[in-house]
This record gives C-alpha cells, sequence and structure tokens, in this order.
C-alpha cells in the first residue's frame, strides 16, 4: 500500500506520541521505584534552614544554595508524606485533580532520629490557566497555608501542575514574601511528581553559579515539563517565623530559565504572603493609636 504524504506525517505523529507515552511509563516506573527505595531506608531529610550566603552573594560553596539529592534517602529536603495520598499507584497523567487534603502527616529525618508532625490546612487557593508562554493556558497552581504541629510555624506550600504537552517546561517557583529565618523542604502527592533540585533566597532566574541574596523569596529549582514525563512539581514547602499571613500580588513565581534553548519567560502571580511581626517601636504607636481611637469615642459619647 502506497501511503500519501499526509498519511505518513499522521502516522509519524503517532509513533512519536506512542514513543513519548512509552518513555513516561518507564520514568513512573524508575520514579516509583526510586521512592520504595527511599523510604524502605528511612532516612531522607527535613526542613533545611536557608542563608544569605556571603551577604550578598549565594553559591553552593558559601551554602547560600543548597542542591538536594537524586535519591530520596541521600535528600536533605525530603520528607515522607505519611498521608493516604502518597504513591498513588497507577496514576496516569492528567487523572490527579489536586484534591485537597485538610491534614498531611509527615516524617522528617535528622541522621537516623525521626521526627513525626502534622501540616494542619489553613487556607488554600487555586489559580487556572496560568499562561507561560503568551496566550498560552500552561498550568494549575495550587498555594495552601499549613501550620507545623511540630513548631507551631506557618508553611506555605506551592504546587505547579504542567497541563500541556507542548515542550515548555518551568524551572524556578518562586515564595515571594516569605518572612524571617526561612526554611524549606518538600515531599510527594502523586507519582508524577518532581523533586525540588535546589534551593536558596533569590529571585535570579538565570543558571548562574552566583546569584544576588534577595531577602524573603524563596527560589526552588525543578524541570516541570510535560513533554518530559514531569507534569507536576512535588509539594514545595517554606517554613516561616511570621504569625500571620496575609493574601497579596506577586506571591508565587515561576520561570522557565532557557535550559534547553527555549524562551526565558515566567510571571507572578497573587497568593499567600507573610505578614511581618511589628516592631517593638511600631507597638507602641498601635497602642498610642488604639488609645486616641478609645479617647475619641468616649469624647463623642459624651457629647451626645
Amino acid at each position: 500500500m502506497k501511503f500519501t504524504g499526509h498519511e505518513m506525517l499522521c502516522d509519524e505523529k503517532i509513533n512519536a506520541f506512542l514513543i513519548r507515552r512509552i518513555w513516561m511509563k518507564l520514568k513512573t516506573l524508575m520514579l516509583a521505584t526510586l521512592m520504595t527505595f527511599g523510604v524502605s531506608a528511612a532516612h531522607a531529610g527535613q526542613f533545611v534552614t536557608l542563608t544569605n550566603g556571603n551577604g550578598t552573594n549565594l553559591t553552593l560553596a558559601n551554602g547560600g544554595l543548597i542542591n538536594g539529592a537524586n535519591s530520596l534517602n541521600a535528600d536533605k529536603f525530603y520528607i515522607e508524606n505519611l498521608s493516604t495520598s502518597t504513591y498513588l499507584a497507577g496514576y496516569e497523567y492528567g487523572s490527579d485533580n489536586g484534591t485537597i487534603a485538610t491534614t498531611l502527616n509527615y516524617r522528617a529525618f535528622t541522621g537516623a532520629n525521626s521526627t513525626f508532625g502534622t501540616l494542619t490546612l489553613v487556607d488554600y487557593k487555586i489559580t487556572q490557566n496560568v499562561p507561560l508562554l503568551p496566550g498560552v493556558p500552561q498550568a494549575t497552581i495550587f498555594d495552601y497555608v499549613y501550620r507545623d504541629s511540630v513548631d507551631g510555624k506557618l508553611v506555605f506550600g506551592t504546587r505547579y501542575m504542567n497541563l500541556v504537552d507542548n515542550d515548555q517546561e518551568v524551572n524556578y517557583l518562586y515564595r515571594q514574601g516569605a518572612g524571617g529565618n526561612v526554611s524549606t523542604s518538600w515531599t510527594f502527592l502523586s507519582d508524577f511528581d518532581l523533586r525540588m533540585y535546589q534551593a536558596g533566597q533569590t529571585n535570579d532566574t538565570t543558571y548562574n553559579s552566583s546569584v544576588q541574596y534577595v531577602n524573603g523569596v524563596v527560589r526552588q529549582k525543578a524541570d516541570i515539563s510535560v513533554s518530559e514525563g514531569n507534569p507536576w512539581s512535588g509539594l514545595y514547602l517554606v517554613k516561616s517565623d511570621a504569625v500571620n499571613y496575609a493574601l497579596g500580588n506577586n506571591a508565587i513565581g515561576f520561570y522557565q530559565a532557557g535550559e534547553e534553548g527555549q524562551v526565558v519567560v515566567g510571571n507572578y502571580i497573587s497568593g499567600f504572603l507573610a505578614a511581618p511581626i511589628p516592631e517593638p517601636e511600631n507597638y507602641a504607636l498601635m497602642m498610642l493609636g488604639m488609645g486616641v481611637i478609645a479617647a475619641a469615642r468616649r469624647h463623642k459619647k459624651q457629647a451626645k
């Protein structure tokens, strides 16, 4: 049988699609195997405190940039998700609807010692049809606020779900307004979740080995791509000393850094920000202001 040019092109597209699906299946199987070994070893990581490097720049050498590891057994950022939603076998791409769990039970590790905690959901926000390339609805972004039972601190969570198979990827996620004394970790919610490669306090979008330190901004490195079989980030967590939070502009950022010749593109969306702890002098001003308001109200009542 002789094929026309159009039929041959369609056949090539079908073959390319099947090859890509097989590759994604293999990557999923390898990831599931990796997770099994990592969890059975019962040694992983915890919330890792991020530093300011030398106060100006961050590098791997000065500890401002911190790398994770491809093995869960050695990944200092990885905390084990003990909730029932962990490692859902047989997940197909597109079947995860991002179900919101009110609690997430976890285990962190320091050497051979385990720490058990619960992240209790305080608030969440879902932003759909988020573009990466102009005019292309690329992703759904989940934004969470948790309270950690271990120390009572607020934990901000991000999950970026890439929904379009167009060879575009997100290499960096950012959390602005993270507050002071920040630490970070990550965990799996499904077999398609991607680990966090690196973290540091910067808003840099390049692959430079030395980047500028930016207080209160956490950059989390990944490679989130449907085409490469990594559709979703894991649940990327940022713990803060902040006592409260608020909804604000430009809280969550995402950037494609041009790793494989793609355009350098990204954006920020609204989300949850840490509310700063008032300085002692501000407390005095607040109390004075409250006193003035109370006196004015008393005066108004007496005048009636």
